[in-house]
């Protein structure tokens, strides 16, 4: 079979399945190129090996295929290089890789080839080539600008504004060089564009700014394997603080927590101001225990009071969620969503409602949980609960989103954190997804009241190309009317599995089943893929919307952001809608629907009366 499968060029994996009764030569196998040997008697051992191999094959024809794009791209990047107007080069310790014509134009060279082999300092009037120097070194990892005076082939001198930035070029590390007109004056161009990297409260850097710093980070880890770790730094109750102390003086417990951080933090770093009341913190090159001591030290300060704006009743605290910038993920906006996320444990964590009874009850660790799942999903240990989605402007179609529960041996609830991630690198995602959608049809077959449910399916069944055919059968199985059924998918799933996405989509709308996408606006580009997936509603991230309440300027992007979904046919839902008074400046942005504690919170049972509820809204102040 080997034989046969590689005289076609067929990559596929072979697994040997052994009886105990027969001796088998496992080393000649492997050397044969099996990738495995699994006794037939064990039989989850089989699975886990078929599980893996074909995650490994379809990994394998995904690298190809990324290949292959990436090589037709480097073509139509070099046409464009060799075709622009713009003077561009790539610079590795000083000598040059590749010239277009533009530059050597620039230098008064007729020919690329001559300049391509002229050193880069040879080029530069001697009063500036230490300036040139310094920008060559091979730790330097940021953009840089400088106004300096170019040498000509002809001996001519010219000013000149040049840019590097760290790039990558034909598989080598280098800077990117490109040469433009000197305009104005040049300390105050370089002045300016570095004011415009800064907030302007705490002269931190901006939410811009820092983004692109993490994305340099993360390439730094590709390709140097050079790892950093993200904090985001949070204010506990910043706009209880605001109201009580004023504006004016919450501004400067603000600005007094960017002092602190500059002036404590002594390993290279780089600090933000994310928004209204949070700070992002990359620590570069740090050991992970060490940043997590370090974070432990910042929260301390930060929460004995380093501010003397603050009144002597208030307490000032933080929470703090950490993120390693490692290569796994390949934008900043997923750095940021893992951070945030661990900041949302801690805030939960940090709770007096809020219990992790996993510890209590297993003994909490990896195998603990992965034993458990098979238990729980072999006894159907889960449990649904149900919070209504109502209409902000009066309608009164009926919609719940269920939320799933793993119950542990004692009955307590584990939150869907506590389990699906361990769940989908296990391949159990999907399992667990259909035990719930199984749970769900079961419910609507049953209920005279029709109502519309809302069901999340978890990345594994996104990538999957059995779940829809299965769940269709499902339906007709029980009569499910397609309107009844709506599918939630993440917008960070979407965008971390786009092809995938783009197919689980298309099929969705053939089945006549609604999509729905959840943390919409966490992405970089946010509308990338929304008119090839046709989502019903969307429901914005809870980050998007946060400081609404006193912010006017948040309040405008929001009212932009939902009008710009309005025109694209798109409803939008906000979630999280703790507190009622904020109802009327939602309805005033024009959001369809809400979501949160102050309507109801997760139950039992779909009990909340749609019919009778009514919402009065008045106009917010301006």
């Amino acid at each position: 079979m080997l034989a046969l499968l590689q005289r076609h060029e067929q990559d596929l994996p072979v697994i040997v399945a052994t009886t105990a009764d027969k001796m088998i030569d496992l080393l000649h196998l492997l050397n044969l190129g099996v990738s495995d040997v699994v006794p037939q008697e064990q039989a989850k051992r089989l699975l886990l090996s078929v599980q893996r191999e074909a995650s490994n094959y379809l990994l394998k024809r995904r690298v190809r295929q990324l290949e292959t794009s990436h090589h037709e791209l480097e073509k139509r990047h070099r046409l464009i290089l060799e075709t622009s107007d713009n003077a561009l080069s790539y610079i590795q310790d000083g000598i040059h890789l590749y010239c277009n014509k533009s530059y050597a134009d620039v230098f008064g060279y007729s020919n690329v080839n001559s300049i391509t082999t002229t050193p880069l300092l040879n080029l530069m009037a001697p009063q500036d080539r230490n300036i040139i120097k310094a920008l060559l070194l091979p730790n330097s990892c940021d953009e840089h600008a400088v106004t300096v005076t170019i040498q000509c082939f002809d001996g001519s001198q010219q000013s000149k504004l040049l840019t590097f930035t760290p790039v990558n070029f034909d598989n080598k590390i280098c800077m990117q060089l490109a040469v433009r007109p000197a305009k104005g004056n040049p300390a105050y161009s370089e002045e300016l564009a570095h004011l415009q990297t800064l907030d302007l409260l705490t002269r931190l850097e901006n939410r811009t700014h820092f983004l692109t710093r993490i994305e340099a980070a993360i390439s730094k880890a590709v390709q140097q394997g050079i790892f950093s770790s993200l904090l985001v730094i949070a204010v506990n109750e910043f706009v209880d603080i605001s109201t009580a102390i004023g504006k004016s003086n919450a501004n400067m417990v603000l600005s007094d927590i960017a002092r602190f951080l500059k002036d404590f933090i002594q390993k290279p770093f780089s600090a933000a101001r994310m928004d209204e009341h949070s700070f992002g913190v990359i620590i570069y090159d740090g050991d992970p225990d060490e940043v997590i001591a370090l974070s432990a030290l910042i929260k301390s300060r930060i929460n004995n009071r380093i501010s003397p704006a603050m009144l002597p009743s208030l307490e000032l605290s933080c929470s703090i969620g950490m993120a390693l910038i490692n290569g796994h993920a390949l934008d900043a906006q997923t750095i940021l969503n893992r951070a945030h996320s661990n900041l949302k444990q801690q805030l939960h964590a940090n709770s007096s409602q809020y219990q992790f009874r996993i510890a209590e009850s297993l003994h909490y660790n990896a195998k603990d949980m992965l034993e458990y799942l098979d238990i729980a999903l072999a006894q159907k240990r889960f449990k649904l609960l149900y919070q209504p989605i109502v209409h902000i402007k009066g309608d009164n179609l009926a919609g719940y989103e269920v939320l799933t529960r793993m119950l542990d041996k004692d009955s307590n609830e584990i939150l869907p954190s506590a389990f699906f991630p361990l769940a989908n690198l296990n391949g159990m995602g999907e399992n667990i997804d259909r035990l719930v959608f199984s749970m769900v049809l079961e419910l609507l077959h049953n209920s005279p009241n029709n109502e519309r449910l809302i069901v999340t399916i978890s990345s594994s069944t996104l990538m999957s190309r059995t779940f829809l055919p299965w769940l269709n059968q499902a339906m007709q199985v029980q009569r499910i009317p397609a309107h009844l059924l709506a599918i939630k998918i993440s917008e960070i799933d979407i965008h971390n599995n786009p092809g995938d996405a783009g197919d689980f989509c298309q099929n969705l709308l053939e089945l006549g089943l609604q999509l729905i996408i959840s943390h919409f606006g966490c992405a970089l580009e946010p509308f990338a893929m929304l008119d090839q997936l046709r989502p019903q509603l969307v429901k914005l991230d809870e980050t998007v919307v946060r400081d609404l309440t006193y912010s006017s300027y948040q309040k405008v992007n929001i009212q932009n952001l939902i009008h710009t979904l309005h025109t694209r046919g798109v409803c939008v839902a906000i979630p999280h809608v703790e507190n009622i008074a904020v109802l009327p400046i939602l309805w005033e942005t024009g959001a369809d629907y809400v979501q949160g504690d102050c309507l109801q919170a997760p139950t039992n049972k779909m009990n909340y009366n749609f019919m009778m509820e009514e919402i009065t809204l008045t106009a917010a102040p301006n």
